[in-house]
């Protein structure tokens, strides 16, 4: 927490929306509290604010939304008074001297995500519902961009997959790749990298933008937090990460974005639909590998620099399929290690 006597930030010395960020982002720091820890305490105050929300309105420029506002500052320990004086001057810069025509700088609203299903154990906190017609839009969504047919070859009409499922047992795996994984213990490999042995784990973002916890390629034989499959449909995973320090959690699309260039994360696992996974079985271009679709944008994950990007510390994103090699995934079974780091 923040040491005694010294007082919090000033937000009414921002003129702009970037310099409010920045007292936000200094409010935080004042705070002493990691995202995970001002989620969990604003959930214990009755407010909705993900981990993956609080990394995302602070690493940008623009105008969180005014119950983010609010709660954040509650949660980094603001009484209701001093967060009102937050919110208003958000309030004030969203409407502030902006050219006539131009929309406000204010981030879009947080796409609400699906209603919970039984939360996993060990360390799932249970969250607000929020309503089933959103996945159901979403892959509507999926059908209309095109992928139905892609899908359709993975999941029957009657949602069977017509096959068993079984793990890869090596990256060089020659046996194709069935349409279902049995529940358990993995690696999983990005398949432009399987020469390299990087396999996705927990890292920072290489520009030092935030310091919250991502998706990365990182050495395999290194790999943290252990990674567990989960099916919740046919087809369809959680992919849990658990954290001798942390527990468990769900790999997040970064605030249930459906575009382009959203980062996946760990976040308390709610069974919304953007922490949630086609596993769609190819052979191509490796034989014996799965694309990782996100449910609510029907989108492929991949590394954020796209094929050439093959060092340590690549984070994993979102993005438009295109059939290249970091956007296939090899899944080699394994036990729980319990790495630290």
């Amino acid at each position: 927490m923040s040491e005694a006597g010294t007082q919090p930030p000033n937000p009414d010395e921002a003129t702009n929306p970037a310099e409010f960020v920045t007292a936000l982002r200094a409010l935080r720091e004042w705070s002493g509290l990691t995202y995970r820890e001002l989620a969990a305490k604003a959930d214990a105050s009755g407010d909705a604010l993900p981990s993956s929300t609080i990394a995302s309105a602070l690493s940008r420029t623009t105008l969180p939304r005014q119950q983010v506002v609010q709660s954040f500052a509650r949660a980094c320990g603001l009484g209701d008074a001093a967060a009102a004086r937050w919110v208003a001057v958000r309030n004030r810069l969203a409407v502030g001297p902006i050219s006539s025509g131009s929309p406000d700088p204010v981030e879009e609203a947080e796409v609400a995500t699906a209603e919970p299903v039984a939360p996993p154990a060990p360390a799932a906190r249970p969250r607000r519902s929020r309503r089933a017609i959103v996945v159901i839009a979403a892959l509507a969504a999926v059908i209309g961009s095109g992928t139905a047919l892609a899908w359709k070859g993975t999941l029957g009409s009657d949602g069977s997959n017509g096959s068993g499922g079984r793990a890869v047992e090596s990256s060089g795996a020659s046996t194709p790749a069935t349409a279902a994984l049995p529940d358990g213990w993995y690696l999983i490999q990005p398949a432009h990298v399987r020469d390299r042995d990087l396999c996705l784990g927990e890292g920072r973002e290489r520009n030092g933008r935030t310091d919250r916890p991502l998706a990365v390629q990182r050495a395999c034989d290194r790999i943290s937090p252990d990674t567990f499959l989960k099916a919740v449909g046919v087809g369809v995973y959680e992919i849990e990460w658990h954290h001798p320090k942390e527990g468990a959690g769900c790999l997040t699309v970064d605030e249930a974005l459906t575009g382009d260039g959203a980062l996946l994360a760990p976040d308390n696992c709610t069974g919304a639909a953007h922490q949630r996974y086609l596993l769609e079985a190819t052979n191509v271009p490796v034989p014996g590998g799965y694309r990782l679709r996100p449910i609510h944008s029907g989108l492929c994950v991949g590394a954020l620099g796209g094929p050439a990007d093959v060092n340590p510390g690549a984070e994993a994103m979102q993005a438009n399929c295109t059939g290249a090699l970091d956007q296939e995934f090899l899944f080699v079974a394994t036990k729980q290690a319990g790495r630290s780091s």
